[in-house]
């Protein structure tokens, strides 16, 4: 089945947030950003046809996490992850950073130390710091080639610390794209359980990944059963952030109750109708969309790379591995950050995400949303060319 990819979605009259963000330059010239992780194309047609029926049945009552969805979760589960995960694991909440509240209040202690790895999604330490928790930062280590890995001794080190009980693990890791491979999740598992540290893993881009075998969920290893909790729902696969919805997969059962007193607590009700509709069509899908939207951004990031190897070979990206966005080093070109930024916003009016967002270890990076139409790439990457022929920086 062909999707269209290639018509800009009106926002217009939405109440959109990511509308309101967009530099007032960028609206002026009519231009699309390339911030926030939100694609600009709809979300999967199944989705639309099933909330389609349900709205002309005018039914919004409460929903439930019954038998049919958590067949819908779990059929999802197996065929895109290849992971036989089970019913009772199943807890809906508000939301991934809603889920991370959660996890925080209660697996932590008012003062306690959330362990995170910048650079990082930012919402992290603001969820962390809203409760009055410290973030407690274990910095990926940036390699040769652009991409990231884990700093095992450093970690180790963090979790011992006896205020340290819950970890943030973010998979693809979100802004920097890398996916995880099993023998890391499992090294990361082996020290949670030595310390005793809950991990958090944020799971939302899984569907995006371009390797070989997919996102290796961190509650599918044996040996973080005692320690995880898998956050996975359709925001970012379905386009369906502004949907305050996800799914946490908690093998132990200890846990699981611990989490869902406090989401409860919390005054969690009940399944959003339309949400419940959506994880029904979409989970039910064959998952041809989301293959498609995955060539798409293939495609896409394969322009901005080859453009740099050709015309601006200072500037690097990390190895695209996963998720929707790309991390862009700029720090060849021997600008400052706010150089970097004048340069892309005012010259080459092209907007992302600046990498100081997520960290100091982002200063001289950006992040850029690439699920948009091809089109938007391409005349991208000719303002982007003209404005560095402008400066000399080609």
């Amino acid at each position: 089945m062909d999707f269209d990819f290639e018509t800009l979605v009106d926002r217009s009259g939405q109440g959109s947030l990511r509308d309101s963000m967009t530099l007032p330059q960028i609206q002026l010239a009519g231009l699309t950003p390339f911030s926030a992780a939100e694609m600009d194309f709809p979300t999967a047609p199944c989705i639309i046809k099933a909330c389609l029926e349900r709205v002309q049945k005018g039914i919004f009552g409460f929903a439930l996490c019954d038998k049919p969805y958590q067949d819908a979760v779990l059929r999802w589960m197996s065929l895109m992850r290849g992971w036989q995960a089970e019913r009772d694991w199943i807890v809906p909440a508000y939301g991934t950073i809603f889920s991370l509240s959660i996890a925080i209040r209660a697996f932590t202690k008012p003062g306690g130390g959330v362990l995170i790895q910048r650079p990082v999604y930012d919402r992290y330490d603001q969820a962390i710091l809203r409760n009055k928790r410290v973030p407690v930062n274990s910095p990926l280590q940036l390699r040769p080639d652009g991409s990231y890995a884990m700093d095992f001794a450093d970690l180790e080190q963090k979790m011992a610390k006896p205020d340290v009980s819950l970890m943030v693990l973010c998979n693809p890791q979100n802004p920097v794209g890398r996916v995880w491979r099993r023998e890391e999740l499992q090294q990361l598992a082996e020290l949670a359980g030595k310390y005793q540290v809950t991990v958090f893993s944020d799971e939302i881009f899984a569907e995006f990944c371009f390797l070989p075998q997919p996102v290796t969920p961190f509650a599918s290893l044996p040996e973080a059963k005692n320690s995880a909790i898998t956050c996975t729902g359709l925001g970012k696969a379905f386009n369906f952030t502004g949907v305050n919805h996800a799914n946490n997969l908690i093998p132990d059962e200890e846990k699981r109750a611990i989490f869902i007193e406090q989401r409860n607590r919390d005054h969690y009700g009940s399944i959003d109708p339309l949400a419940y509709t959506s994880v029904l069509a979409a989970y039910h899908s064959d998952g041809s969309w989301n293959r498609a939207v995955n060539g798409l951004l293939l495609k896409n990031g394969g322009l901005i790379q080859e453009f740099f190897r050709k015309q601006m070979p200072a500037v690097r990206t990390a190895p695209q591995e996963g998720a929707f966005t790309l991390w862009i080093d700029w720090r060849g070109l021997g600008l400052s950050d706010d150089e970097i930024f004048r340069f892309l916003e005012e010259d080459a009016l092209i907007q992302t995400n600046r990498g100081r967002e997520y960290g100091d270890e982002g200063l001289g990076f950006c992040r850029m949303n690439i699920a948009t139409p091809t089109a938007e790439i391409e005349k991208a990457l000719v303002r982007l060319k003209a404005a560095a022929k402008k400066r000399g920086l080609i």
